[in-house]
């Protein structure tokens, strides 16, 4: 069997690229063929069917979004902060691959600890374990907490909703000082 010319890479890349620009709704082997500059008989052929696409191009599209992660784990003060601004900042960006990631079926979750799994970030409960001074069970309920409320933000923000990066930032802190206290901690007072 000849080897294909269109290989997982360049049929998940240019699925990819169709989320970003016009949606996952708009998904099908003849629109991401045509962004592929193929026919549809390798997205066949390499998934089986539409599901196997699908599947295969969600977890493509976490590892660009952790890639992405990884580019602006400095934004912030501190990693905690930088992951927060991250999902928002992905959220104003990207708001239709935020879609996919978080609003759609595909995300699987069916409870907030499965959220926690799926969306938390290495290092960041760590890292409220010192900004808080509190225990690593202590941290994980913060984190989910502002996992929480930072996704209600970024719906918003994806949404269309225009919130200055000034209030995003007041609202997130003031949040972070609540769940902190609510779980024994002792925030900083002041951004």
């Amino acid at each position: 069997m000849p080897k294909q010319k269109f290989g997982e890479e360049e049929v998940l890349g240019a699925a990819l690229e169709v989320v970003r620009e016009q949606g996952y709704e708009v998904l099908s082997a003849r629109v991401i063929a045509e962004k592929a500059g193929c026919s549809v008989q390798p997205i066949y052929s390499l998934f089986g069917d539409m599901d196997g696409l699908i599947i295969a191009l969600y977890e493509y599209a976490r590892k660009w979004v952790t890639n992405y992660n990884t580019q602006h784990a400095n934004d912030g003060e501190n990693l905690f902060e930088s992951n927060g601004l991250t999902h928002l900042r992905l959220a104003r960006e990207e708001s239709k691959l935020f879609t996919f990631m978080y609003l759609s079926p595909f995300l699987g979750a069916r409870s907030l600890e499965d959220l926690y799994l799926s969306v938390s970030q290495p290092g960041v409960e760590d890292c409220i374990v010192e900004l808080g001074h509190l225990s690593h069970e202590a941290a994980h309920e913060l984190y989910l907490n502002m996992i929480v409320f930072t996704h209600g933000l970024a719906v918003l923000l994806a949404s269309g909703m225009d919130i200055p990066e000034d209030e995003l930032a007041e609202r997130v802190f003031i949040a972070f000082k609540a769940f902190c206290i609510a779980v024994g901690g002792k925030p900083k007072q002041s951004r």
